[in-house]
């Protein structure tokens, strides 16, 4: 009998028709199991959603091979296991790099992976080419299968054929994507929670796979390409400017800093528990800690960024509104064709001649775009700069970035604003031996091999920092100057710092008043107003952040990359933190700092407030609708 089956044409070349997308649907499944394993992304818990999940993809995907010739058949499934390939590969790396997941957005920004070859050679793995077997078994079966014929000349057996592979393809289909909608379904009752009220991409990622999370990804952005301004959106706007809370009045050091150059030094990486933290008695920042006993130190700040890390830092310190979740905003929105009232742009219209400095190529985070149209009149990148050695993350060490940027700031006329953006301390972590000044004794300390990588080179930017203060002493830049020194992000190394994008920030104005702690939360949006009144300067209306010297609310709000919804509120006293389902009953209230827990109703008004807030910046911002904050 199995010797006659065999025997069967007929059998034998329906074998061949569905062999290789059979085997490329195990080994989909394998892959998307084995993706969740090794990232540790819920890879029990819906380990059956998962798989079904990848079983309705490949029918998707694989399923319409079996319709078309021997050569066609192979060129489609080679493109198509390419592509997947491509999607687990680079969301493999990138959730190594930062525990996130990159999403369809990020093919625009592709390019600037020629400025990551040292961060992504320090992640590359092994592993990595069980995602290429693939499309390899693609060009296998080709060659293999070049001398078999597919196809009989009998219609009526093609097209019985062609109707059976239908209702197998797609049973398979609805089978895999209707097991995952069922068990969302009996899980909270409502299937579009899955992906219209996303809260979590790594419940996303666990449930569905990271190639289906992608691929809805893609569709979702193409979706909101098309997306016009509603007129839903404009009353979303205008009921937060009819509710939101007024502008205090400043009575606190109103133009207490007037006529001073302003730095905004931005600091790659650099996470709060660094400040004050010693290792087997050394300072790992002594210079910041310095610096934060003379100014004012902000111990409950935050960052607030999206898929643009540094570039969204900036974007949100400049600008008072929150950076885009799902996209980079310096990419898909830039400066130079969006209206934006940018901190630059104020303070060069009031006579401050304006600059900004980084280590990176020019065109990095499409910067060379943004700068103009945030009102930089002097940019000085890579290309300004001369490398006396290969230090860290791009080569031009923090050290010859802050000793030649010294003879930039004295051509400038006076007042100035500049943006100084520092690399050292970025993924992997990597300063020559001789550079690596905190002496690490084996057992001394409790932090793993990333860890002390890290405090070596947050401490030498600290030295560097140092040494530049130093060197504005005597080139007479720093008695008439305010710093605003602060965490562009976490640094992505596991830290509870790094779960809460947890970063310091310190105002150092010497000779000044302006001293202390101020151990209110705030973040990146709330620097605008505060600089602009110790100017002297009147913010616009269209910045959602507070001056925090004169603040009666304080709040500092975290977002979830991707779905841009909240993940924590701090306000004054109370602290928020929402549940992985969403719902706001299900959320904790806590009464901040000392965290006792209090029901939710005490939440409700802080947790609507800002709700409101984050949803009137995006739509302000991804339809470039400022002057809606004006009305």
């Amino acid at each position: 009998m199995l010797t006659i089956w065999i025997q069967n044409k007929s059998l034998q070349r329906t074998i061949r028709i569905w062999l290789l997308p059979i085997i490329l649907t195990v080994l989909l499944v394998l892959q998307t199991t084995l993706f969740n394993y090794w990232l540790q992304i819920i890879p029990h818990l819906y380990l059956i959603r998962r798989s079904a999940a990848a079983l309705g993809l490949a029918a998707l995907v694989f399923g319409p091979s079996v319709f078309m010739r021997r050569r066609g058949r192979h060129i489609y499934l080679f493109v198509v296991t390419t592509a997947i390939a491509a999607i687990f590969v680079s969301e493999f790396l990138y959730y190594r790099y930062s525990s996130g997941f990159l999403e369809f957005s990020a093919l625009f920004y592709a390019r600037q992976t020629d400025e990551l070859w040292g961060t992504i050679s320090a992640l590359l793995s092994p592993k990595l080419l069980v995602f290429a077997l693939s499309p390899a078994l693609v060009i296998i079966s080709f060659f293999v299968t070049r001398k078999f014929p597919i196809f009989d000349n009998c219609k009526t057996k093609f097209a019985l054929r062609k109707t059976i592979a239908v209702i197998i393809v797609a049973a398979v289909f609805l089978g895999g994507y209707g097991t995952v909608l069922a068990a969302e379904k009996n899980d909270w009752g409502d299937t579009t929670r899955l992906y219209s009220q996303l809260y979590d991409l790594g419940t996303l990622v666990g449930k569905v796979g990271v190639v289906n999370f992608y691929i809805e990804d893609a569709v979702k952005y193409i979706i909101q390409s098309h997306q016009q301004l509603t007129q839903q959106d404009k009353n979303t706007v205008a009921s937060f400017v009819a509710q939101r809370p007024a502008a205090t009045t400043a009575v606190n050091d109103v133009g207490l800093l007037k006529g001073r150059n302003v730095f905004f030094i931005q600091l790659e990486s650099f996470e709060n528990w660094v400040i004050n933290d010693n290792i087997d008695g050394q300072s790992v920042t002594p210079t910041l800690n310095s610096l934060a006993k003379q100014g004012m130190y902000f111990p409950n700040y935050y960052s607030q960024i999206g898929e643009g890390n540094t570039a969204d830092a900036e974007f949100s310190t400049l600008n008072s509104l929150y950076p885009l979740p799902d996209t980079v905003t310096f990419i898909t929105h830039p400066a130079d064709q969006n209206n934006l009232n940018a901190l630059p742009n104020l303070l060069k219209n009031n006579g401050y001649a304006t600059a900004v400095m980084h280590g990176d190529v020019a065109t990095f985070w499409n910067r060379s775009n943004n700068y103009p149209g945030l009102g930089y009149e002097n940019q000085f990148s890579k290309a300004d700069y001369k490398e006396s050695r290969a230090i860290g993350f791009d080569g031009l060490g923090d050290s010859d970035f802050f000793s030649q940027s010294v003879p930039k700031f004295q051509n400038l006329k006076q007042p100035f604003f500049a943006t100084v953006i520092t690399l050292s301390s970025h993924t992997p972590f990597v300063i020559p031996s001789d550079l690596q000044t905190l002496s690490i004794p084996a057992g001394s300390t409790d932090l793993n091999s990333t860890l002390q990588d890290y405090v070596q080179s947050v401490h030498y930017t600290d030295a560097a920092l140092g040494t530049f203060l130093d060197s504005l002493k005597k080139a007479g830049l720093y008695d008439n100057s305010l710093f605003v020194i602060y965490g562009d992000h976490n640094a992505f190394i596991g830290t509870q710092d790094s779960q809460t994008n947890h970063v310091p920030m310190i105002m150092f104005a010497p000779g000044s008043t302006l001293v202390g702690t101020n151990s209110e939360p705030s973040s990146h949006i709330d620097l605008y107003p505060t600089v602009t009144n110790l100017l002297g300067i009147p913010a616009p209306q269209t910045i959602l952040g507070q001056d925090l010297l004169n603040t009666q609310t304080p709040v500092a709000t975290q977002r979830n990359t991707g779905s841009g919804t909240i993940k924590f509120i701090i306000g004054a006293f109370l602290k928020y933190t929402v549940s992985d389902d969403g719902n706001f009953e299900n959320g904790k209230c806590q009464d901040w700092p000392s965290g006792t827990a209090v029901t939710t109703d005490n939440c409700k008004s802080l947790y609507e407030q800002q709700n409101q807030t984050i949803k009137a910046s995006d739509i302000i911002v991804r339809f470039n609708q400022l002057s809606l904050l004006t009305k």
